[in-house]
């Protein structure tokens, strides 16, 4: 008898967790395409170094305060090189569209201009959200399949709380 109900009662957890999953959106499907003379134009910060340096908070901090003054703009990540551990060097840039940010002084930009680019829609919860690496890899399989050039850059654009794209290029600035 009580082998049964613990059965029952972990039957139901498991059908709740599913069901949360899925509201969640950790079912959805990554979304590819192919979207053929993509500009970008970011103008942002650059930061290297250790993912705990003050720094690092004070430009996200920095552009996430922009982008909040500017219904409509998103966020953009690129991770050059991502660290493993607490203390190793990262490097990532951080902006927004120029649009959005007309006076560049003290800011970086960078311009990305490319014949196809391969862009991965996720829609889903952040905690169910895919990991960056298996974004990456899906790109990379699609680029294959379809007879595209590998990108090397992926740039994060971080269109809402449960909505980011993914976008794999090959040039490389």
């Amino acid at each position: 008898m009580k082998k049964t109900i613990v059965l029952i009662f972990v039957i139901l957890l498991t059908a709740i967790g599913f069901y949360v999953f899925n509201k969640m959106g950790g079912f959805n499907e990554v979304h590819l395409e192919v979207v053929e003379g993509m500009k970008i134009n970011l103008v942002g910060k650059n930061f290297k170094g250790i993912p705990q340096d003050e720094k690092l908070t004070k430009a996200f901090q920095e552009i996430e305060s922009i982008k909040n003054n500017n219904p409509g703009a998103a966020l953009y990540t690129i991770y050059y090189s991502e660290p493993a551990g607490k203390l190793d060097t990262m490097e990532v840039f951080v902006g927004l569209d120029s649009k959005w940010i007309p006076d560049t002084a003290g800011f970086e930009t960078i311009s990305f201009s490319n014949e196809n680019a391969i862009v991965a829609t996720i829609t889903a919860h952040r905690f169910v959200m895919p990991s960056p690496l298996k974004i990456k890899n899906k790109i990379i399989v699609f680029a294959k399949e379809n007879s595209l050039p590998e990108p090397v850059v992926f740039i994060d654009q971080i269109v809402g709380l449960d909505e980011v794209k993914v976008i794999g290029i090959k040039n490389t600035k």
